[in-house]
């Protein structure tokens, strides 16, 4: 169950720091944090609940702060992708794994990759 769980956390993480591309909402302090001493295009890393993302370092949309953006985040777990097999990007979804189901949206990554299952709020382990 943990697995599951911390695979969706995974799969939402990206989506979070990706946010520096698009007007939705900031990215987390610490992906700032991560490019406060940097350069656009510097190596970067970011670590988010207990996972360490690799990333460069870009402008944050509508600022002229740096962020860290993943350089290759990892691909959704297959029960995400499965949850939104025959459906289309905004799509409501849920992926469930013993005694536990989060609800949430299918979307895909801003870089690409299938669509899958996000999770309207991130797990609790």
């Amino acid at each position: 169950m943990k697995l599951i769980a911390c695979s969706l956390l995974v799969l939402a993480l990206p989506f979070a720091v990706a946010r520096a591309d698009h007007p939705h909402g900031p990215p987390p302090q610490a992906a700032f944090d991560a490019c406060a001493k940097s350069k656009s295009g510097d190596a970067c890393s970011v670590t988010l609940h207990d996972h360490t993302l690799a990333g460069v370092c870009v402008t944050a949309h509508d600022t002229t702060a740096l962020v860290c953006r993943p350089a290759h985040p990892p691909g959704p777990p297959p029960e995400a992708i499965d949850a939104c097999h025959g459906r289309s990007a905004g799509d409501t979804c849920s992926v469930s794994h013993g005694d536990r189901t989060l609800e949430g949206t299918c979307a895909q990554h801003p870089d690409g990759g299938p669509l899958a299952c996000r999770p309207s709020a991130p797990p609790h382990p």
